[in-house]
C-alpha cells in the first residue's frame, strides 16, 4: 500500500478533509445568512434557486466522471501503474469537455421552463450566471477527483476553504452596501470561476499530469461499462436529490418556499451530510486501493466497520440537529424564516438515520456493481417524483419535506438489501440495533426533560441537544455497542492523537469480544 493510503495518511486525510469541509461550510452558512437577511425571503428564494440549478447542472455535466476518475486512478496506483493512472486522466478529461458543451446546449434550449418564480428581469443574466458557474464548478470537481485518486486530498481542502472565505468577505461587503439580487449573482459567478483556476495551479505544483497516450484497451474495457452505469445512476440520482421537490416548489408554490426548503437543506447538509462526504472522500480511494490489492474479501472488514461508525455518527448528529433546529434557524436567519424549522428537523432525522447509506454505496461502486447503483438511482427518482407530484401540489412545503423523507428511506433500504444480498457481506446488524436502542433511550430522556416546561425556550432546546449527546454516549456503553477491535483501532490512532488512546482505556471495561 502506498504512503498516501497508509493508516497514518488516512487519518491525516480524514482530519484535513473533515476540518476543511466544516470550515467551508461555516463560511458558506454565514454567507447564506448575510444574503438571506439582506435580500428577504422572496429574493433569497430566487438566489437559492439559481444556486440549486447551477449545482444540478454540475451533477449532470460530471455524470459519474468524478467517481470513475477516483476509482480507476486510485486502483491503477494500487497496481503500481502510474502510466495507467495518467492515461485514465487523459481520456476522462476529454469526455468531461464534451459533456460540458452538450449539457450547456440542452440548458439553453430548456431555459423558458427554468425561469425563477417571480423573475421580472431579462433571462440573459440568469442564464449566463447559471451556465458559466456550472461550467467552472464541473471542471473543478473533475480536477480535484483526479487529485483524490492520487491521495492528494489537500488540493480540494485548501482551495475550497480559501475561496469560501473570500466569498464570505464579498457577501459581507455587499450586505453593507445593500446590494440587490444581481450583485450577489455576479459574486457567485466570480467565485465559481476562481475554483478551476486555483485547482489547475495546484495540480501543476503536485505534478499531477494527464498521460500522452491512449488508454490501454483492457483497462478501457473496464472503464467504459463502469462509467456508463455510474453515469446512469448519477444522472438519475441528480433528479432524486431534492431536485423535483425544489422545481415544483418554484413552479407551484413560490420563491419563498424554495428559500425555506433550501435553508433546511443547507443546515442539514452541514449537520449531517458534510461529515458523510468528508469521510467518503477518504473511504472511496482506500476501499478501491484495498480492492485492487486483495479483492472483495479485503474490503469486507473495512466495509463492516465503516457501516458501524457511520451509523453511530448519524444517530449522534440526528438528535443534536433535531433539538437544535429552532435555535439555529432563528439565531442565524431570523424569525421570518421560521417555516424552515420543521423542514430542518425532518431532514436531519431522515439523513442521520440513513447516514450509513454512503458506506453501502461505496461498497457497491468499488466492487463494480454499477448496474445495481443504476437500478437504485432509477428507484430513487421514481419514488421522489411520485411522492413530490402527489404531495407538493396539495401540501406545499410540507409535501416537499415528506416526499424527500420517503425517497431517502426507500433508497437506503434498497441499497442495504443489495449489499446484504449481492455482496454476501456480513453486516453488523446486532451492533446497529444496539446503537439505535441507545439513541432512542437518549431521545426519550430529552423529550421528557422538555415536557417539564410548558413553553420551552431556545436555551431549553440547546440544553436538550447537549443532554442528548451525553446520554447517547453513555447509553452506547450500557448497551455494549463497542468491541475489542474498536479498542485496538483507537489505540493505534492514539499514536497520532493521544486523547484517543485515553478514550480506548476508558472503553476497555465496556467492550465486547470481537
Amino acid at each position: 500500500m502506498s504512503n498516501q493510503f497508509g493508516a497514518k495518511a488516512v487519518l491525516r486525510s480524514v482530519l484535513l478533509t473533515t476540518g476543511s469541509t466544516y470550515v467551508t461550510y461555516a463560511a458558506g452558512l454565514v454567507t447564506s445568512m448575510l444574503i438571506a437577511r439582506g435580500l428577504g425571503p422572496a429574493d433569497y428564494g430566487r438566489y437559492a434557486y439559481l444556486v440549486w440549478l447551477s449545482g444540478l447542472l454540475v451533477l449532470v455535466m460530471n455524470h459519474g466522471l468524478t467517481t470513475s476518475a477516483i476509482r480507476f486512478v486510485s486502483e491503477s496506483l494500487g497496481r503500481k501503474s502510474l502510466v495507467d493512472a495518467q492515461d485514465v486522466h487523459r481520456r476522462l478529461q476529454r469526455w468531461q469537455g464534451w459533456s460540458l458543451l452538450a449539457v450547456g446546449a440542452i440548458f439553453l434550449a430548456a431555459l423558458p421552463a427554468l425561469r425563477p418564480a417571480g423573475w421580472e428581469g431579462h433571462l440573459a443574466l440568469f442564464a449566463a450566471v447559471a451556465l458559466l458557474a456550472s461550467f467552472a464548478k464541473a471542471w473543478y470537481l473533475f480536477s480535484i477527483s483526479v487529485a483524490k485518486g492520487y491521495g492528494r486530498f489537500g488540493i480540494e481542502a485548501s482551495s475550497i476553504s480559501l475561496l469560501s472565505l473570500i466569498n464570505l468577505a464579498g457577501a459581507g461587503i455587499m450586505a453593507l452596501l445593500g446590494a440587490p439580487l444581481d450583485g450577489y449573482m455576479l459574486l457567485f459567478l466570480a467565485i465559481s470561476i476562481a475554483h478551476p483556476l486555483m485547482a489547475a495551479h495546484q495540480l501543476r505544483r503536485a505534478e499531477i499530469r494527464k498521460g500522452s497516450r491512449e488508454i490501454d484497451d483492457e483497462l478501457l474495457a473496464r472503464v467504459k461499462p463502469h462509467l456508463a452505469w455510474t453515469m446512469v445512476s448519477t444522472l438519475v440520482a441528480a433528479f432524486s436529490n431534492k431536485a423535483i421537490e425544489t422545481y415544483l416548489l418554484n413552479r407551484l408554490v413560490g420563491a419563498e418556499a424554495v428559500g425555506f426548503f433550501t435553508i433546511a437543506a443547507t443546515l442539514a447538509r452541514g449537520g449531517v451530510d458534510l461529515l458523510s462526504s468528508g469521510l467518503m472522500t477518504v473511504l472511496m480511494p482506500v476501499l478501491a486501493n484495498a480492492y485492487g490489492a486483495g479483492g472483495q474479501q479485503r474490503i469486507h472488514r473495512l466495509g463492516g466497520d465503516a457501516v458501524r461508525y457511520f451509523h453511530f455518527l448519524g444517530l449522534l448528529l440526528t438528535g443534536v440537529g433535531y433539538f437544535w433546529a429552532r435555535p439555529v434557524v432563528e439565531l442565524t436567519y431570523g424569525s421570518s424564516y421560521a417555516p424552515a424549522i420543521f423542514a430542518l428537523q425532518m431532514m436531519v432525522l431522515v439523513r442521520g438515520v440513513t447516514l450509513s447509506y454512503a458506506a453501502f454505496g461505496a461498497l457497491l461502486t468499488i466492487t463494480d456493481n454499477q448496474r445495481l447503483r443504476a437500478a437504485e438511482a432509477v428507484f430513487a427518482v421514481v419514488t421522489s417524483a411520485g411522492m413530490a407530484l402527489w404531495l407538493v401540489p396539495t401540501h406545499g412545503l410540507e409535501g416537499a419535506i415528506y416526499a424527500h423523507m420517503a425517497s431517502t428511506l426507500a433508497v437506503f433500504l434498497f441499497t442495504f438489501g443489495c449489499v446484504w444480498w449481492v455482496l454476501r457481506m456480513p453486516l453488523p446488524l446486532g451492533e446497529l440495533m444496539r446503537m439505535s436502542a441507545a439513541a432512542l433511550s437518549a431521545a426519550a430522556l430529552c423529550f421528557g426533560a422538555l415536557s417539564l416546561s410548558e413553553a420551552p425556550t431556545l436555551l431549553h432546546q440547546l440544553l436538550a441537544g447537549l443532554l442528548y449527546v451525553v446520554s447517547y454516549l453513555l447509553s452506547t456503553l450500557i448497551f455494549r455497542v463497542w468491541n475489542q477491535n474498536d479498542i485496538v483501532l483507537l489505540d493505534q490512532l492514539g499514536q497520532r492523537v493521544p486523547a484517543l488512546r485515553r478514550l480506548a482505556l476508558l472503553l476497555v471495561p465496556w467492550a465486547r469480544p470481537a
